[in-house]
């Protein structure tokens, strides 16, 4: 049986359930995860009652020491764009707001603006991409946090649910039809096999890649995915050998590229600590 790596840079979410994570982390010496303004204090809350050990497994990637952040004041950022997106949580609003589309815009980029190219140096071009990027992560990781916590509270009230009906503490009333399956009306907006706006992710990724400090974790050739979709583009780009298999649930691949290839990251001395990328693959 082939040796699974030591060391997963889990990408390109920085969450990852409970019911995965029990699952990785015997396997492991350390999970990486990209360190957002919340992410440290998600770990915390829901992975303390985890019957494994995970303190000592989970390390962060963090940005480079010259890259200043106000993690605070882009938290705020954050929960005003949030804020600004719940104006278009039903198609009534959302189909009577489409009605002034520059208005939207322009209501939009008073929040999360564009770049000008013309009025701006470089270096704040920069600092602003970085932003930008940042910005979309921390929606992405506050977003798979609710969905799970949805998901979770779904699979409890249909446990409740079931529990009922096993107890007869409805009696033996025939008008009441059984609901066979409380998630159903919302199968389809929670349960989809891609993290959502996955190809957004990859483009935030490739902003920030060269701006994370990637020497502490030297050699880090090693990354945990769950979306099938990456894998199967990076198959057709790039040469690979499956290595094992564990329980229908975990792949292990081998790819004949650097870690900087595979992410397109520009070039990086840490990241070519080996010509072949490792890649874990989630498949449940």
């Amino acid at each position: 049986m082939v040796d699974l790596p030591q060391k997963l840079l889990l990408y390109p979410q920085s969450f990852l359930s409970p019911e995965k994570a029990i699952k990785v982390l015997p396997l492991v010496f350390k999970m990486v995860l990209l360190k957002l303004s919340k992410t440290e204090e998600l770990v915390e809350s829901i992975y303390k009652d985890l019957p494994v050990s995970w303190k000592e497994k989970i390390t962060f990637l963090e940005l480079k020491k010259e890259i200043k952040v106000d993690w605070n004041q882009l938290s705020k950022e954050v929960e005003i764009i949030e804020e600004w997106g719940l104006n278009f949580r039903t198609p009534e609003t959302l189909k009577y707001f489409s009605q002034f589309k520059e208005t939207l815009e322009d209501s939009l980029e008073s929040i999360y603006p564009s770049f000008n190219k013309k009025e701006e140096e470089e270096k704040i071009k920069e600092e602003f991409e970085i932003k930008r990027a940042l910005i979309l992560l921390c929606l992405a990781e506050k977003l798979d946090f609710r969905l799970y916590e949805v998901e979770k509270s779904l699979k409890e009230m249909e446990s409740k649910y079931n529990q009922i009906f096993e107890e007869k503490i409805i009696g033996e009333d025939e008008t009441f039809e059984r609901i066979l399956d409380v998630k159903e009306p919302l199968a389809s907006y929670l349960f989809e096999e891609e993290l959502p706006n996955l190809d957004l992710r990859i483009f935030a990724w490739k902003i920030i890649g060269k701006h994370l400090d990637w020497e502490p974790l030297y050699p880090l050739s090693n990354l945990l995915i769950t979306e099938k979709k990456l894998l199967e583009n990076w198959k057709e780009k790039f040469a690979f050998e499956k290595e094992t298999s564990l329980n229908g649930e975990i792949e292990f691949y081998k790819f004949k590229a650097p870690l900087s290839e595979i992410l397109e990251i520009p070039e990086n001395n840490f990241l070519k600590a080996s010509p072949e990328t490792g890649v874990l693959f989630l498949s449940f």
